[in-house]
């Protein structure tokens, strides 16, 4: 009777060390995914990153945190359309009416048109990251010795967006009903939820990235 009364007893403690286990697990995986994201950003610099990192924050802002600000922005210049239409041709826009929302404001986006927006913003990142007149391949530590550690830590940030919004979508399939077995879903169970905070760090980095670059690296736009 002891002994069942003392394994009894001890059931909650190992269910507590096995949670207590994968949450560790979860945050040492993100925290190797963001190391291996600032490296990279080491490597590269600020400038060969750059561009990715703004296609990635709106990316998340837009499918993500955001997933119904697509269809406000949508309805706003819609319902606006003719007074828009007015006032650039230089008429009374005020005496234009306001046309019915062309998406209902209660319509969800579905999980699989956020993800492959989410995606597609991304690779368009990767694919154009070279076009704007800042890029430069390497960095340049002599004329901009904060370039190597600005981009290590917009290649963290970049990293800790995409596992977020993956984490994000994976929770939002999982709570649809979907069930999934093997290791991509032990991975995703265990990756911790850091969507609520996510909001915050994108204003730091904007904040951040703006005071730093005005007066660290004023000449970033030139090539």
């Amino acid at each position: 009777m002891r002994s069942l009364a003392a394994l009894t007893l001890d059931l909650p403690l190992v269910v507590a060390l096995q949670v207590l286990t994968i949450s560790i697990n979860g945050i040492m995986i993100l925290l190797v995914l963001i190391g291996i994201g600032f490296y990279i950003g080491w490597m590269r610099g600020i400038r060969a990153i750059l561009t990715i990192a703004l296609f990635t924050v709106a990316a998340y802002l837009l499918c993500v945190q955001g997933g119904q600000t697509l269809i406000t922005v949508v309805n706003r210049f819609y319902q606006n359309g003719p007074r828009i239409a007015a006032f650039a041709l230089g008429r009374d826009y005020t005496a234009e009416p306001l046309l019915d929302p062309l998406i209902t404001p209660d319509f969800a986006i579905p999980l699989f048109f956020r993800f492959m927006l989410f995606i597609a913003l991304i690779a368009f990142g990767w694919f154009f990251n070279a076009k704007p007149k800042w890029y430069k391949a390497q960095p340049d530590t002599k004329g901009e010795p904060l370039a190597q550690i600005l981009g290590g830590c917009i290649g963290g940030f970049i990293a800790l967006l995409i596992v977020s919004g993956l984490t994000a979508f994976w929770v939002d399939l999982v709570n649809s009903g979907a069930a999934f077995e093997g290791w991509i879903a032990t991975i995703f169970y265990a990756l911790p939820d850091v969507t609520p905070f996510v909001p915050t760090l994108i204003v730091i980095f904007f904040l951040l990235l703006g005071f730093i670059l005005v007066f660290n690296l004023p000449k970033l736009w030139k090539a």
